[in-house]
């Protein structure tokens, strides 16, 4: 084998700061913690869950407001662009409007 085909992948990107590891952590964890309020709302109903009397639907809409702050923090840390999510926002608008069932 070459040097090259031996040779391991090097970023050649500019490094994230602290701050920008820091924020992708944290919307990641949203990212799940809204996955799991999801599956309960899923599994449960709307209604209060008889374990912690909490309504299911508030318990996701907690998340989805938890979401998108870290959404906003993205934006300003300069880690999407913003040009590109509103061209996948409207594209998922149309795909969805095609493909969902209900």
């Amino acid at each position: 084998m070459t040097e090259q085909q031996t040779a391991k992948y090097r970023p050649n990107g500019k490094r994230l700061t602290d701050r920008e590891r820091e924020v992708l952590t944290i919307l990641m964890e949203e990212c799940a913690e809204v996955t799991q309020a999801a599956s309960k709302l899923l599994r449960f109903g709307k209604e209060n869950h008889p374990d912690t009397g909490l309504s299911n639907s508030l318990v996701l809409s907690a998340e989805c407001g938890d979401l998108r702050r870290l959404l906003d923090m993205v934006r300003e840390e300069g880690l999407t662009d913003s040009e590109t999510e509103t061209v996948h926002y409207v594209r998922k608008a149309e795909r969805l409007r095609h493909f969902m069932q209900h």
